[in-house]
């Protein structure tokens, strides 16, 4: 899978999923460098891996079997692939990784020789239907012109009862909401590395576009639940405690879990 699939398209130079390419290129070349997930403390584990990640592993650990086929769509550099792996959980021919980032695929590709990972256009999959358990969609839905369709596709590539994963930025988060405006209102892109596409979500359109797409939603944990600034205090022992509270909705960035409808 490390060519161009048969039939995909090259997108011109004015199109505006190229010019994002171009975006996440310069993104993964400059500010993103890290590859890989070498074994750390839960806490290292974290800060390398993101919130999002590192409290999906769990939930990766009760779904995914030796035999289990993963997809992971928006791979970046891969790092959650290489814990994956490394945890033998799956191995790595059985991971498949798309991103629009050639740099991304790349890294991912040196990070983890024997997995397959590609760039590619999320609304046109040329992969086999039907053929994934898992398929996570971590931090990218709320970068998408087009997440019905999207969610469509992943659908189609799916087997019956498989799970996907979605996490994203979740503007229940007062905090956050306001910086998030305020970003875009006084022009400070780094505030929160705004990107070509953000949208601002909530569990709850979330929870409906995956509905919308054949998905049945089946749990939600919360992480990173602190307030800008501050977030980076906050220890997996406090996640966990917020997340015994069953306030994860709450959370700036919650993971859901869907399974398709067979």
């Amino acid at each position: 899978m490390n060519s161009k699939p048969e039939g995909e398209k090259t997108l011109s130079a004015n199109h505006p999923r190229a010019q994002e390419s171009e975006w996440y290129d310069h993104h993964y070349r400059t500010l993103d460098t890290a590859a890989g997930s070498p074994q750390r403390s839960e806490w290292e584990l974290v800060r390398h891996l993101g919130s999002w990640y590192a409290f999906s592993l769990p939930i990766l650990r009760r779904l995914l079997k030796p035999t289990s086929r993963l997809l992971e769509l928006g791979c970046g550099s891969g790092r959650m692939p290489c814990q994956l792996v490394r945890e033998g959980l799956v191995p790595a021919e059985n991971i498949h990784g798309l991103d629009q980032s050639q740099v991304a695929v790349e890294r991912a590709s040196a990070a983890l020789p024997g997995a397959h990972f590609q760039p590619g256009d999320i609304y046109n999959l040329h992969l086999p239907k039907e053929y994934f358990h898992v398929a996570t969609l971590m931090e990218v839905i709320e970068h998408l012109e087009e997440p019905n369709h999207a969610l469509k596709q992943i659908s189609d590539v799916l087997v019956p009862g498989g799970h996907l994963i979605i996490s994203f930025p979740n503007f229940v988060h007062l905090p956050w909401l306001v910086v998030r405006i305020l970003a875009e209102k006084l022009n400070k892109p780094n505030w929160v590395v705004l990107q070509p596409v953000d949208k601002i979500y909530t569990i709850w359109k979330v929870r409906a576009l995956a509905e919308a797409a054949g998905f049945t939603f089946v749990e939600g944990v919360g992480s990173n639940f602190g307030p800008p600034l501050l977030d980076r205090l906050e220890r997996p022992w406090m996640t966990r405690a917020l997340n015994k509270l069953g306030i994860w909705w709450v959370s700036f960035h919650p993971i859901m879990v869907f399974r398709k409808t067979a």
